[in-house]
């Protein structure tokens, strides 16, 4: 019996040690999500400041042609 009880003991800890590793994918899977969100917003926020820096290089050509205008009309 003894082999037996090493067997169903070595069983039960396979299984113990089974679905704590079912749990820690379960987490690395909601990590790997949330990770993947974090880029879809890092990208969004890449796009964005793209526009905010056209736009301001936009403003700065239009600011620079009425300052030029201005100065003309001094003279």
């Amino acid at each position: 019996m003894d082999v037996f009880e090493t067997l169903e003991s070595r069983v039960g800890r396979l299984i113990e040690a089974y679905k704590a590793l079912q749990g820690r994918v379960a987490e690395l899977e909601t990590a790997n999500r949330a990770l993947k969100v974090g880029d879809e917003t890092v990208d969004e926020l890449r796009e964005r400041i793209s526009h905010l820096e056209a736009e301001r290089d936009e403003v700065r050509t239009r600011l620079e042609r009425v300052l030029e205008n201005l100065a003309a009309l001094e003279i």
